[in-house]
């Protein structure tokens, strides 16, 4: 396994590629010339490449030296960046993030995200309003919210910043009784006319569905609002309807055969939960720090999985 470079050695390259002396850059970093030539030399036999020709009076880069200049003034300023932004969280003591998302998310998302964030950021406050997608990202607009994690909406917004983080699919859910799963092929009428389970008529995974149907031409209108998905679930198990749920949160119900998912359209229909912010703010390193555990915490969770 290669081992990072050591910040250290970068610096003095930089320093004797910049002055193009070993004994200046020595003086300017006050070590001696024997150590700077070390550096250098042991900097060379890690990279496998001569970075400086040594013929002349004085060392003047070789082609990949040049190139890798540009690499390493670019680590470093990184580096000083991280620095700089450590300092200021010190100074500045305490932090807090607002953001939005569904109940659903507080749920199954967010104890562990908060989890792993506190071991970067102990004393950093999380601020949490719940709220299905569309008033979370109408939080985001107006500006009482840092960002919001939800469902990407059919419509886009303009102003917003969107970035995807993962995928999942809805499915239509039933008891193993249900008198459809006996059906070799659903009638339109069957299908508009059933009864079915869903959250919230007015969050966006609705309109996923409801346009999903009417690219078929299907038009459902009995439609029931439950507050939670467990009474989703509950219901669906009851054979009291045709629940519509995101696959993963089934996951088990389906694999022990409590639930079986039925194809009444075409295609899969997906969802993408995206990271929302303001466009052309600058996101702080405590958002930045939230937003890549967030990836890793989906991509490591498998929910990408559709289908």
């Amino acid at each position: 396994m290669a081992y990072p470079i050591d910040s250290r050695a970068l610096y003095i390259f930089v320093n004797t590629a910049e002055s193009e002396s070993f004994s200046q850059a020595a003086k300017s970093l006050h070590l001696s010339q024997p150590a700077v030539s070390r550096t250098i030399q042991s900097l060379e036999e890690e990279l496998g490449c001569r970075l400086f020709d040594r013929e002349g009076k004085n060392p003047s880069l070789t082609a990949i030296g040049r190139e890798f200049l540009i690499l390493a003034k670019e680590i470093l300023a990184g580096m000083e960046k991280a620095r700089i932004d450590i300092e200021n969280l010190k100074r500045e003591g305490p932090k807090k993030i607002v953001f939005s998302t569904s109940s659903l998310s507080c749920q199954y998302f967010i104890p562990q995200l908060y989890r792993e964030f506190q071991e970067s950021f102990p004393d950093c406050l999380f601020s949490i309003i719940p709220a299905d997608s569309p008033l979370a990202i109408e939080l985001v607009e107006q500006k009482k919210v840092d960002f919001a994690l939800s469902i990407k909406p059919i419509v886009p917004f303009d102003g917003l910043a969107m970035l995807e983080l993962f995928q999942d699919e809805i499915l239509f859910l039933v008891s193993s009784f249900h008198p459809l799963t006996r059906k070799k092929d659903i009638s339109k009428k069957e299908i508009e006319t059933a009864h079915y389970l869903i959250k919230n008529k007015n969050d966006t995974t609705f309109h996923i569905v409801e346009r999903a149907f009417a690219e078929q031409s299907l038009y459902p209108k009995n439609f029931i609002e439950l507050a939670e998905t467990g009474s989703i679930k509950e219901m669906v198990k009851m054979g009291l309807g045709i629940g519509i749920l995101p696959g993963w949160i089934v996951k088990e119900e389906l694999k022990k055969g409590k639930l079986l998912s039925l194809s009444l359209i075409a295609r899969p229909i997906i969802r993408k939960w995206v990271f929302v912010y303001r466009m052309g703010r600058k996101l702080s390193l405590l958002e930045t720090t939230f937003l890549e555990l967030c990836k890793q915490f989906f991509l490591k969770s498998k929910l990408n999985k559709v289908g």
